[in-house]
């Protein structure tokens, strides 16, 4: 008998589990590129604090806010002209509203990276998802309480998304991991493998949704130079934090890859044999 891999209709996940460390990769990179940004802004903020700054200016710095700004400072700036001229002190109220432009301007750029490649993640995590899903039956293992098509769809169902993505990867995990190539159904009684890993997984993917950077920059104000402080000290933590759930999501996808891959060489000696 034939112990090629079409022999079962089994597909490797491996080239979907590089595709998924490649973009993981990337947004590690993006995640510790938008903490420097942050703290590199939050070191200004600072420095304005020490120079008696009690705010600073929003709304992509315009005339009006600027010249609104001065005034609440008690800076000599009074008019949209003394800003084009930097007449007496609009050069430090220009410098200050280039350096808020600035900081908004880098953390878009990286934010419509990071968009892009969240898009991608996800499209190739599902694919993933549902092809580990398939294989389950192909490998011998039966009695799924998932099927392929679910496996994907409780990932965006809400509320249901908060703990059925959780078993699904569960369920895939005890399933492949099982070496039991006699009963279809043992896997069922055992107990997961790398079970802490996987709550801590999906519960960090859930927290850093919840309360990660888009979340403070929405929900904290900034009404004032300390208000900018304090939310520039959460939003440089919240970017560092956002590389936990990007490791682990690439290391519950190489168990499952890996357990699969094994569970599949096992598979081809007992048809053989």
């Amino acid at each position: 008998m034939s112990n090629s891999l079409d022999e079962t209709n089994y597909q490797s996940g491996r080239v979907l589990f590089i595709l998924i460390s490649g973009i993981i990769a990337l947004m590690v990179i993006f995640a510790f590129s938008l903490a420097w940004v942050d703290s590199r802004m939050l070191n200004e903020i600072n420095a304005y604090k020490a120079a008696g700054l009690t705010d600073l200016p929003n709304n992509n710095a315009d005339p009006e806010t600027l010249l609104d700004f001065a005034r609440q400072e008690g800076i000599n700036c009074v008019t949209i002209q003394d800003l084009f001229t930097s007449e007496a002190d609009c050069a430090s109220v220009i410098d200050i509203g280039k350096t808020v432009n600035d900081y908004k301007s880098d953390q878009s750029l990286i934010w419509s990276f990071i968009a892009i490649s969240v898009i991608a993640l996800i499209i190739i995590f599902t694919m993933f998802i549902h092809q580990a899903s398939s294989n389950l039956r192909r490998l011998g293992a039966e009695g799924q309480k998932f099927s392929p098509t679910w496996a994907i769809i409780w990932f965006f169902i809400p509320l249901m998304n908060l703990f059925q993505p959780i078993r699904v990867v569960r369920e895939l995990i005890k399933a492949s991991s099982s070496i039991n190539t006699k009963d279809s159904r043992a896997w069922q009684n055992s107990d997961p493998p790398d079970g802490h890993i996987i709550s801590s997984w999906w519960t960090l993917v859930i927290f850093s949704i919840l309360f990660g950077p888009r979340g403070i920059a929405i929900f904290v104000g900034r009404d004032n130079i300390e208000d900018w402080a304090a939310s520039g000290r959460l939003l440089v933590w919240a970017d560092l934090f956002q590389v936990l759930p990007l490791v682990l999501t690439g290391i519950v996808v190489y168990r499952i890859q890996r357990a699969q891959e094994i569970k599949h060489q096992l598979e081809l000696r007992r048809r053989t044999s």
